[in-house]
């Protein structure tokens, strides 16, 4: 009998989780480990795009996406006044080319998530894997080891699996901040719309859109650091950047309890990682997700790819000679995943701007841009299905 293949995953976010279902459904034993005291979301939601959609499906949850899913209206860019500034394909819900772009819950996919971890797959929280061996293939922390064939990478930006395969890539930061927050059903402004996308003077950006019976969800971007004020400080401040706003972006702001408010600082690799996998005579070591290709977030593309990743890598790792799967996931996701990296920085960069003058050139240069070359763009981000096994 052949000896059953062990993976120990570092993070139990949508990257991990989605290696975990792919791996175990692919005959894999599996080990994920997860420094929080339990799995949980942040409490926020997340755009997700076809290709995403497409590798959900394939992970077995397309019933599960279908009854959580919520219309999001991706093709409707506004000015802060209301003025359309670009109109993509899919204008009044009609169907954009390669499918269309929704809103989930974060803590309702991750619900869909781990319903689909199955029994070979163990879960273990608290622990933080400070402990990374390459040679030998084992994660862990200072009081226990998990030893595997596969050591998959799924932390985050900070990885520590990605410090022992690439040391030379490197966190950077935008220079912006991300607001976000989702109010209950009863707190959201009556008559809300299919949701679409705000930009403003000095890079700030408005983004929103109907959850279903979770009510709403916004994110709010401006040029900064985090916020050490406390978070009434924060609220009014949010609200302050966005007075004047058409509606509802102050209406939503204003049906916002403050601690509802989260902040992130966005932040990117550059550069990426010269290699997503590390190789051993029988095993190795792979990136996934934010470890791997972490990007700002103006293509809408961070969890498609985590998917993509999960669901390529147990394609993959069905080969008979681990190391030559850890070859084919090079070969399938490291080009794609630079190519959007490049293109989702030359987007932030446009859409970050500064002062009146740059606000005025940057709405310009987006009219000026045909609506088919646009729509090329947005679809051939999404233009992904999963592998076939050889």
């Amino acid at each position: 009998m052949a000896k059953q293949r062990r993976a120990v995953i570092v993070g139990a976010g949508i990257a991990g989780l989605s290696s975990a279902i792919a791996l175990a459904q692919a005959g894999w034993r599996v080990a994920v480990l997860e420094r929080g005291d339990r799995l949980r979301d942040d409490g926020t939601a997340l755009l997700v795009q076809p290709n995403a959609i497409r590798a959900l499906r394939a992970l077995g949850l397309g019933v599960a996406i279908d009854a959580i899913a919520s219309p999001f209206d991706a093709g409707r860019f506004r000015r802060s006044d209301g003025r359309p500034l670009i109109r993509l394909a899919g204008e009044d819900g009609a169907s954009r080319p390669g499918g269309n772009t929704v809103v989930l819950h974060r803590g309702d996919l991750f619900e869909a998530l781990m319903s689909a971890l199955g029994d070979r797959v163990e879960v273990h929280t608290g622990v933080t894997a400070t402990h990374i061996d390459l040679v030998q293939t084992a994660a862990g922390d200072n009081s226990r080891r998990w030893p595997a064939d596969l050591v998959v990478g799924a932390d985050g930006v900070g990885s520590a699996v990605r410090a022992g395969i690439d040391p030379l890539a490197k966190v950077a930061t935008v220079g912006t901040v991300a607001f976000r927050a989702v109010i209950p059903p009863h707190r959201v402004p009556d008559g809300l719309d299919g949701g679409g996308e705000s930009h403003g003077a000095d890079g700030r950006r408005f983004l929103y859109a109907p959850l279903r019976a979770r009510g709403a969800y916004w994110a709010a971007v401006v040029r900064g650091g985090l916020r050490p004020e406390p978070v009434e400080v924060r609220h009014r401040l949010v609200a302050e950047w966005f007075e004047g706003w058409h509606d509802p972006v102050p209406q939503l702001i204003a049906a916002t309890r403050a601690e509802e408010i989260s902040q992130q600082q966005i932040s990117f690799l550059r550069p990426l990682p010269r290699r997503y996998t590390h190789l051993t005579e029988s095993g190795g070591a792979v990136l996934v997700g934010d470890a791997a290709h972490a990007m700002t977030p103006d293509l809408g593309q961070g969890a498609g790819l985590a998917l993509e990743d999960g669901v390529t890598l147990g394609v993959c790792l069905t080969r008979e000679s681990i190391p030559d799967g850890l070859r084919e996931y090079e070969r399938l996701r490291r080009a794609r995943t630079a190519r959007l990296a490049r293109a989702s920085r030359r987007l932030a960069a446009l859409l970050t701007t500064r002062g009146r003058f740059s606000t005025t050139m940057r709405d310009g240069l987006l009219r000026a841009v045909p609506d088919s070359w646009l729509n090329r763009g947005t679809t051939a981000a999404s233009d992904w299905s999963p592998p076939t096994p050889d």
